[in-house]
């Protein structure tokens, strides 16, 4: 089968959409299917000479396309980002279809939403079905980020996109049943849920290897990937630095590994609390040398803001903390919740409650050792 891809995000950009789609491409490609990919050179990751030769290798084309920065905030300034790919992939579909190339089934994967036009537009030219991903639900997710403002012109327009994507696809995947349920609301197109993943490595050494040989002072507990709104990571920075002087905490470190809108403000945080000492802040590093530092660590950390739209998605670093096989403290809910508890080695808090991330931090601490 031939497949299109059209994706903003794709490896080497450090982002969780570009390792879904990365990983999905070369699955697709190793069980035979043709694969060729529409989308953006890297703009989350510091990439000077973007190599696609590896990709090539595996029988996989990549088509990429320039994107306008985003200066500034604010609806104008994203929309104007979000629309420089609409029009550059639009150009690279154009010269595919001129070429002679033609695809059995287009795969479109969003957010941005905007993609859906490209998707549609494709779609008429030639003549195919479209399968229309939904990794996180648009434009209230956008709302949650602090990229949109709810009740604006861009955000009703996204409202008005958003539904006419979900009821002229051909079919659509989403990343979790929540998603799922809300999309039905909306269209009568079969809804598939594909769950986000990791590749099976090496697995982790167990926690009761890892105590034999390492001192309590270095034990450290990890947060990776990106530092934005909804992460609301300085909820860790205020419970961490509240527990400074508590002896059961002795010892112990937060390490926050990534780049975000929020980290300078993270940075400011942690030295007005006077906890510059013990919360150690690392540069964005790539997916290989991420899963090597999160296997390394001793209790990992993940937290959505309270909010209806993030209750409906599971982040996908839940399964990457998973294949770690390390102790997660959690702040979730929903689908995301009930998988963190069902393992019975985790500690899951209320989003955005401080006094429950202190006492989840005090327990995974106390029962560390045994939480293998």
């Amino acid at each position: 089968m031939r497949i299109l891809f059209i994706c903003q995000f794709f490896a080497p950009d450090i982002t969780a959409a570009a390792f879904r789609m990365t990983d999905f491409a070369r699955l697709l490609s190793a069980a035979g299917d043709e694969i060729r990919v529409i989308t953006s050179f890297p703009h989350k990751a510091q990439v000077v000479d973007v190599d696609d030769s590896e990709f090539e290798r595996a029988g996989i084309t990549v088509l990429r396309c320039p994107l306008r920065e985003v200066h500034g905030g604010g609806a104008r300034a994203y929309l104007k980002h979000y629309l420089s790919f609409v029009w550059g992939s639009l150009r690279l579909g154009m010269r595919t279809w001129r070429e002679g190339w033609r695809p059995d089934v287009i795969y479109v994967s969003s957010p941005p939403l905007f993609v859906g036009l490209t998707g549609r537009a494709l779609a008429k030219l030639f003549r195919r079905p479209v399968v229309f991903e939904v990794r996180d639900i648009w434009p209230d997710a956008a709302v949650s980020a602090g990229q949109l403002r709810a009740g604006g012109r861009a955000y009703r327009l996204g409202q008005i996109l958003e539904r006419y994507f979900y009821r002229h696809a051909n079919a659509i995947t989403c990343v979790a049943e929540p998603m799922r349920e809300y999309l039905q609301r909306w269209t009568r197109v079969p809804i598939t849920v594909v769950y986000n993943g990791v590749r099976i490595t090496e697995p982790a050494p167990p926690l009761a290897q890892r105590d034999s040989h390492t001192p309590v002072r270095d034990r450290v507990i990890l947060y990776a990937g990106n530092m934005g709104h909804v992460q609301q990571m300085d909820l860790l920075v205020q419970g961490f630095a509240e527990l400074m002087e508590d002896a059961r905490l002795s010892g112990w470190q937060v390490h926050l590994l990534g780049a975000g809108a929020r980290l300078e403000d993270l940075q400011d945080q942690a030295k007005q609390l006077g906890v510059s000492d013990r919360i150690r802040f690392l540069p964005a590093v790539d997916r290989q040398d991420a899963a090597r530092q999160i296997a390394a660590a001793d209790v990992l950390y993940l937290h959505l803001m309270h909010d209806d739209t993030m209750a409906k998605t599971i982040p996908s670093k839940l399964f990457d903390y998973l294949l770690a096989a390390r102790p997660i403290v959690g702040g979730l809910s929903g689908e995301g919740a009930q998988i963190l508890d069902s393992t019975g080695a985790n500690v899951v808090f209320s989003p955005g409650d401080l006094a429950g991330l202190k006492q989840a931090l005090i327990q995974v601490v106390e029962s560390w050792p045994t939480l293998d």
